[in-house]
This record gives C-alpha cells, sequence and structure tokens, in this order.
C-alpha cells in the first residue's frame, strides 16, 4: 500500500529539486550576467572545488534531459565572456569545471 504512495512522493520530490535547480541556474546566471560578482565569488568559496568539479563530471546531455534544463536557453544566457569571468572566479579548476559546462551545452 504505501509503495504508490512512495513512487508519488519520489515523483513529486524530483520534481521540485528539478524546480529548485533551475531556479538556483537562473539566479547563477542573472548574478554573472549583473555583474554581481562579489555574492558569486562568496558562494564560490564556500563550495570545496574537487566536490564541484566531481559533480559537474556527472552531468551529460542525458542527465539534463531527464532534469529538463534547456540547453539552448542555456546557451541564450550565458556568453562566452560570462564563462571566462565565471573561469575566473571559480579559481581552482575553474578552467576543467567551464570546459566541461562547455562540452554540455555545446
Amino acid at each position: 500500500m504505501s509503495n504508490p504512495m512512495n513512487k508519488k512522493l519520489a515523483e513529486l520530490l524530483g520534481k521540485m529539486d528539478e524546480k529548485v535547480l533551475q531556479a538556483k541556474l537562473n539566479a547563477a546566471f542573472d548574478m554573472l550576467k549583473n555583474g554581481d560578482t562579489e555574492e558569486i565569488v562568496k558562494k564560490l568559496n564556500k563550495i570545496d572545488k574537487d566536490e564541484l568539479l566531481k559533480k559537474v563530471n556527472e552531468i551529460d546531455k542525458e542527465k539534463l534531459k531527464d532534469m529538463k534544463i534547456d540547453k539552448e536557453e542555456i546557451k541564450q544566457k550565458v556568453k562566452d565572456e560570462d564563462l571566462e569571468n565565471l573561469k575566473k572566479l571559480i579559481g581552482e579548476h575553474g578552467e576543467e569545471i567551464v570546459k566541461k559546462f562547455k562540452d554540455i551545452i555545446g
């Protein structure tokens, strides 16, 4: 009896996670576009760069599709100069992370 309920709950939570992730991505892109680098730097400094690289390496085109993230929308929002700025802000592993990001949306 609880199995269908657990499945439905997991489905709902998965959809919430997708929406939260999309909202976080949009907020990050907006901060990057608006030149709000101080806030981005604060957030990036709190992140373990090795862990970030590991997470980025787990993402592929199929996972993006599963997460319902629109590559074309990201391509329209993020320009090369934005990625160059992000690479500098990330610091350690910045080049690797941005390269992987470009490969994913490319």
